[in-house]
């Protein structure tokens, strides 16, 4: 009897069972996928939370407004990694900083007192600079659903923002470096938004929202970044409760 030999390939039927395992493994594993950008967001949502509840913890612990600013896209940069004013920075960074003097008795005794500005205050660090992870910026879209910190509203206004520059040096906190979106939090344990026109200049507004996202990538051009190009990824919203003074990722 001969044995042939034969080389045996797949039939049609078999390549159609292999493409459809693959097709259903593929649509099992978008969600984890999906899932892992998310976390990321979330978890650098996360701990600008952490740090919004260091900055409430010691306002009210050591009866000082403290705030919690993040540079943005109208301060002035430096394209050299490691300077204080590093490009690096730009909506990607946030630091928590107290104010030393007594804001609370500020005025108390005029009528229609104005809100103290930033250059009214003695400021120092509470933590150093943090920074979100690679890929993540926070989203200075003023657009966005109460985004007051960049631009929604009449909070914000870069125009008129020459009395609220903050340090950039935890050495130095009294060198008044840069322009930066803010949020504060007094000794009542309170949230309150920096509304740079008018008179009272610090509101406890509410609806108040911050969005950290891997959904947009901010262009290197030189010592700024351009405007933002969209890419795949993820949103986290993070809500302010004024008058409370909490902060939680909106789900």
């Amino acid at each position: 009897m001969k044995i042939r030999n034969q080389k045996r390939g797949f039939t049609l039927i078999e390549l159609l069972v292999v493409v459809t395992i693959i097709g259903i493994l593929f649509a099992v594993a978008m969600p984890v996928f999906q899932s892992m950008g998310q976390k990321d967001t979330n978890r650098a949502a996360q701990q600008v939370i952490n740090a919004m509840r260091l900055a409430r913890q010691h306002a009210v612990a050591k009866r000082q407004w403290t705030f919690v600013v993040f540079p943005n896209r109208d301060g002035i940069y430096s394209a050299k990694a490691g300077e204080l004013n590093s490009i690096d920075k730009c909506l990607r960074s946030y630091a928590v900083i107290a104010v030393t003097n007594n804001m609370d008795t500020y005025r108390m005794y005029e009528e229609d007192a104005k809100g103290p500005t930033v250059d009214d205050m003695d400021l120092e660090f509470v933590s150093d600079w943090k920074f979100l992870q690679d890929g993540i910026y926070f989203d200075d879209d003023k657009n966005l659903t109460g985004n007051y910190l960049f631009g929604k509203g009449e909070f914000y206004n870069p125009s008129a923002a020459g009395k609220f520059k903050f340090p950039l040096d935890p050495a130095n906190p009294k060198k008044r470096d840069m322009i930066m979106s803010a949020v504060l939090f007094k000794p009542n344990g309170r949230l309150f938004t920096m509304a740079q026109g008018g008179t009272k200049h610090w509101l406890d507004q509410k609806g108040g929202r911050l969005y950290t996202t891997s959904a947009k990538y901010y262009e290197l051009a030189g010592n700024t970044l351009s405007a933002p190009t969209t890419i795949p990824g993820t949103n986290t919203m993070i809500q302010f409760q004024a008058k409370t003074g909490m902060v939680k990722i909106k789900d």
